[in-house]
């Protein structure tokens, strides 16, 4: 539905037509410790985690829980506070998430498998009270940055810490660290009342609970792998933990489907691809929810896995980080034959509309940039107010809005469809890039004069960047790239080099002239092999 009145401008609608109602405020926790450790009280002797070999209770996990958040108290730890947990996928990082936000404070995670500068970098800049990491994990933090290990949690015993007045709605949750266009990644500070309003809202459209199992294979620094983590701890089912090693192998993925009996699981648009097919009917027979995001899923794609696995329900979702996961959803039907899939409707207590300039509605068919607002919006940016206020804006009603810089389109039947972006920002295999930040840490190299850094293209599919560098020296695309893999994520190192003598050629307005540059690639640039080289 689409109102014009001023104090209801905005889009809404039911998010599928089959939901539950949303859940009542009542008296059900307005933190998301109180709804995960209320899950993990309903089912104590229940399987909560199994990761690898080791299987973990609801029990056996909350008492590891109340240990990190034991080792935390002594530590002066609570709201207020953030701390950093640079650990992979495992039980023990599931205990430690628990215990940070058990004891008020955020959870910040990061992937360890980043770049030691990029870690140092991230950890500088955000100035968390305290740094969890293991041993597999741990590399020089900031000077005076107290660090803990879960072999410190293990030697905490005796009773939880007496309980406190807990974080409330308004407090922060978790921050997850997304690409800068300046090469300074933003911290994205989520509040609780965000992630309790995304977690009762998914369960009533796609419930969860006992016999369900969860992959966690999102990387850490994915905000879908919060859902993940948390939501099956909150309501009866189970977490399997992904094994790091297999990420990004569609044949390692589809196994592990097969092997542990998942039933409901997340992919980007590329991987959805990719595994359709692997699996039998019979090794998918268990499978419920199927969940895809952070890039724009294709017609071909959706025809594919529906005709392969019609029984599943599979969501196509939206969302940027700066809105907690997902602001809009939408249930794919194997009947439909459209070539383009809908990003869907709004979830429960989110607001969205297609806007012109001046931030007010564009009529139903028009083109505009996408806006959102409601319970899902995040805070802002850590520590960045200049950048705050550049994208969470108010509007001529009085409504905060963050801006998304994605253009989109309303249709007749309010569906919405993404239609690309306004900016340089792009989703390779679902994690975003800003290509002004893989310019920025090429021009760090002494011997690099001017750079120009495009996509990559596969059908649909965003899978990787060219880079045009401008060098006068006798650098080479391995050097050029080992420098780049020393500061960024793999997703943002280069997928290839063009290496040029000359300037970037420029139009009259003084901009690069992509054209130009693609017409005159050099036999020189050195292409890889883009399946060997996905993150």
């Amino acid at each position: 539905m689409v109102t014009t009145t001023p104090a209801s401008s905005n889009y809404s609608a039911a998010p599928t037509g089959d939901a539950a109602a949303p859940a009542s405020a009542g008296s059900h926790p307005t933190n998301t410790a109180e709804l995960v450790l209320a899950g993990l009280d309903a089912a104590p002797r229940d399987v909560a985690v199994i990761d690898g070999r080791r299987l973990l209770t609801g029990r056996q996990l909350k008492r590891d829980a109340e240990r990190w958040a034991a080792l935390l108290t002594a530590h002066g730890v609570g709201v207020g506070h953030r701390v950093a947990v640079l650990m992979e996928r495992s039980a023990a990082h599931i205990a430690a998430a628990l215990g940070v936000i058990s004891v008020g404070a955020a959870y910040q995670p990061s992937d360890p498998r980043l770049p030691a500068p990029r870690i140092g970098e991230l950890l500088a800049r955000s100035r968390p009270t305290l740094l969890i990491t293991d041993s597999a994990s741990a590399g020089p933090g900031p000077a005076g940055l107290p660090v803990v290990t879960p072999a410190d949690a293990a030697r905490r015993s005796g009773p939880a810490p007496a309980a406190g007045p807990g974080p409330s709605g308004e407090d922060t949750v978790y921050v997850m660290h997304t690409s800068g266009t300046t090469g300074r990644p933003k911290g994205v500070v989520v509040p609780h009342r965000a992630l309790v309003t995304r977690l009762r809202w998914g369960q009533g459209v796609y419930p969860l609970g006992r016999g369900d199992r969860v992959l966690w294979h999102a990387n850490v620094g994915f905000d879908f792998s919060v859902w993940e983590m948390l939501a099956p701890l909150a309501f009866g089912a189970t977490v399997v933990v992904g094994d790091p090693r297999e990420a990004g192998d569609p044949d390692a993925l589809a196994a592990c489907l097969a092997r542990d009996a998942i039933t409901a699981v997340h992919f980007v648009p590329r991987m959805l691809g990719l595994v359709t097919g692997r699996l039998s009917a019979a090794q998918a027979a268990q499978l419920r929810y199927v969940f895809c995001g952070g890039a724009t899923m294709s017609a071909a794609a959706r025809d594919a896995w529906l005709t392969a696995y019609p029984w599943t329900r599979l969501f196509n979702q939206y969302g940027p980080t700066e809105t907690c996961i997902d602001s809009t959803t939408y249930l794919c039907n194997g009947s439909e034959h459209s070539g383009e899939v809908p990003i869907g409707t709004p979830v429960d207590g989110t607001h969205v509309r297609v806007a012109d300039d001046s931030l007010l509605p564009v009529a139903p068919g028009e083109t505009g940039e996408l806006l959102i607002g409601g319970a899902g919006l995040a805070d802002g940016y850590l520590h960045q107010p200049e950048r705050t206020a550049e994208r969470f804006v108010t509007d001529p009603y009085g409504e905060r809005l963050y801006r998304t810089g994605d253009l989109a389109r309303l249709d007749p039947d309010g569906r919405l469809f993404h239609l690309g972006r306004l900016d340089r920002q792009i989703q390779i295999n679902g994690v975003r890039a800003e290509l002004g930040e893989i310019e920025h840490t090429l021009l760090q190299h002494p011997d690099i004069d001017e750079v120009h850094v495009t996509a990559l293209t596969r059908g649909p599919d965003t899978v990787g960047t060219r880079a045009y560098v401008v060098t006068d020296s006798q650098l080479t695309a391995a050097a050029i790239r080992r420098h780049a893999a020393g500061l960024l994520p793999r997703t943002h190192v280069p997928t290839q080099i063009v290496r040029r003598d000359s300037p970037l050629p420029r139009t009259h307005k003084g901009e690069v002239d992509v054209q130009a540059l693609r017409a005159a690639t050099p036999s020189g640039s050195e292409p890889l092999d883009l399946e060997r080289h996905l993150p």
